[in-house]
């Protein structure tokens, strides 16, 4: 009696009485399925994109000093290092620390001791 119940249950669920939700419902999915996986295509384009250009260009202008290196003097002409980039102008991006952590974690694994142990 209580496969009956589920099963009368079942085929009124899938079996509706014109159709047409069901196709309204699955082209829908598909729909919103395609436009997440074009999204998800662009995202991971662009990510690629800047991650090369980081391995080409490692270096941005500083924030604070906005790549001059030096803080002019309010009173005078002197001149003082900034802090930050030390007088240098420069600063790793974002891109680049993720691309020597990678590079760190990869190589610590190929240095590990432990796989090529053989006693």
């Amino acid at each position: 009696m209580l496969s009956r119940a589920a099963t009368a249950t079942l085929t009124a669920a899938t079996h509706g009485s014109d159709g047409s939700d069901t196709v309204a419902t699955l082209t829908a999915a598909a729909h919103t399925a395609g436009q997440v996986a074009t999204v998800l295509l662009i995202v991971t384009a662009a990510v690629t994109f800047y991650l090369f250009t980081c391995l080409i260009w490692p270096f941005g202008k500083c924030r604070r000093c906005k790549g001059v290196g030096k803080f002019k003097s309010p009173f005078g002409n002197a001149f003082r290092h900034c802090g930050k980039c030390e007088g240098s102008g420069l600063r790793v991006r974002l891109g680049r620390h993720v691309i020597n952590h990678m590079r760190a974690v990869r190589g610590a694994g190929q240095n590990s001791t432990s796989k090529g142990d053989k006693r």
